[in-house]
């Protein structure tokens, strides 16, 4: 993201947008980013879940595994857990782009754009 922002960057640095508050900009708009994805594909995930349990649309040969249907069952324990891990490694993974837009040269990042 912050390659594609480079010159937007730039300009920011250049009317007075300190490293930090590029920093932020970018930090926050790349958990945004992520945490939207989450909620989808939580939402998508228990959608499903809920569908197949509710139709059985997956059978299973009851001589191979003893139950004709897939059993499903949904934690919530374990949906919150993976949402939390998730929202985590989002957090973390938007640390770095955000510490190398915030280090950009607001010259050549205009220039470069």
């Amino acid at each position: 993201m912050s390659i594609e922002k480079t010159r937007d960057i730039g300009i920011l640095r250049a009317i007075g947008a300190g490293r930090a508050s590029i920093r932020k900009i970018f930090f926050f708009a790349g958990t945004i980013l992520g945490t939207a994805g989450i909620a989808a594909g939580t939402a998508l995930g228990i959608l499903i879940s809920e569908i197949l349990k509710r139709t059985q649309l997956i059978r299973l040969p009851q001589d191979v595994y003893y139950v004709d249907k897939l059993p499903i069952l949904t934690q919530w324990s374990d949906v919150a857990l993976v949402v939390a891990g998730a929202l985590i490694i989002t957090s973390l993974s938007s640390l770095y782009p955000a510490h190398q837009a915030s280090k950009v040269n607001p010259v050549e990042a205009i220039r470069y754009g």
